[in-house]
C-alpha cells in the first residue's frame, strides 16, 4: 500500500517551498540611523562618568583643598578626559568642566551604559 503517490509528494513539495519563500521578503524600507551627538560615545579608550549625588563641586586641581570651578548635579553624563590618584589613595576624574572624585561619581566603559544609569537614577 502506497499513501502517498508521486504527485502528491511533489504537490506537498511545491507548497512548502512556495510558502518558504513567500514569507521571506527583503525590508528595503528599513533604514537604520546612527545617533552621532557622541562621536565617541563607543570608543574603546574613552570613559564616560555619571554624578552619583545631589550636587557635586568641580575642583580646579585633583584634591579637595583646590578651588570649585563649577557644579553638577546628579545624574549627569560626562566624558573623562583624564584621571589621576592624590596622595591619599583617592581617584580623581578630570571632565571638561573640573575634576570630580571618584566618590561622586560612577565611571563606565561607553556613554550608553552611563546614559541607561542615569536614566535609572534619576527615575527614582
Amino acid at each position: 500500500m502506497n499513501f502517498l503517490h508521486r504527485k502528491d509528494i511533489l504537490f506537498i513539495l511545491f507548497v512548502l517551498l512556495t510558502l518558504c519563500f513567500s514569507s521571506c521578503h527583503k525590508n528595503e524600507d528599513l533604514i537604520i540611523e546612527f545617533d552621532n551627538t557622541y562621536p565617541l560615545a563607543l570608543a574603546p579608550d574613552v570613559e564616560w562618568c555619571v554624578v552619583t549625588e545631589p550636587y557635586v563641586a568641580y575642583k580646579k586641581e585633583s584634591n579637595w583643598t583646590s578651588s570649585v570651578t563649577g557644579h553638577c548635579r546628579k545624574g549627569e553624563i560626562l566624558q573623562v578626559i583624564g584621571k589621576r590618584q592624590d596622595e591619599n589613595g583617592e581617584k580623581w576624574y578630570c571632565t571638561e568642566k573640573g575634576w570630580l572624585s571618584e566618590i561622586s561619581i560612577n565611571v563606565y566603559s561607553n556613554r550608553y551604559k552611563a546614559q541607561k544609569v542615569a536614566e535609572e537614577i534619576l527615575s527614582k
